[in-house]
């Protein structure tokens, strides 16, 4: 069976969903044919957002949805991610940290993997979801 060009998934907000989620996003890019180092990086950004979403945005693990689409498009995986949560933009939140400044404490590395590892990202708060869009490169930076 040829792999499919997109794919639409809706999970609960909770931990084993979210390794749900990789897992299938890995396969499915896997299957897709894309790049080892783009497939890393794909589940890097679907796991951060996800966690995000049950840590801060749910605020607990529960049955409010996770939607999450996948699709390939000039050799990069297009993510669109979904919550019902509060609304925060994980793109333009403060999170960016200056190469020769680290941040000193343990925590919110995961905006900056977000806003780095993602191409073309917008954000939008729309009918009550969280809208992030992104697109995931083989050349995206580390």
């Amino acid at each position: 069976m040829p792999p499919q060009n997109k794919i639409d998934w809706t999970f609960a907000a909770t931990s084993a969903a979210s390794c749900d989620a990789c897992a299938r996003a890995e396969r499915w890019a896997r299957d897709a044919g894309l790049p080892e180092i783009l497939i890393m990086r794909l589940v890097l950004v679907i796991e951060e957002l996800f966690t995000n979403t049950i840590k801060h945005g749910y605020q607990l693990e529960s049955n409010r949805p996770v939607h999450i689409a996948l699709r390939v498009s000039d050799g990069r995986a297009e993510l669109d991610y979904r919550d019902q949560a509060c609304p925060f933009d994980p793109v333009n939140s403060i999170g960016k940290f200056p190469e020769d400044h680290p941040p000193s404490r343990v925590g919110g590395m995961g905006l900056q993997l977000i806003q780095t590892l993602g191409h073309n990202t917008s954000y939008a708060y729309l009918a009550g979801w969280n809208i992030v869009r992104l697109a995931v490169g083989a050349d995206s930076l580390l």
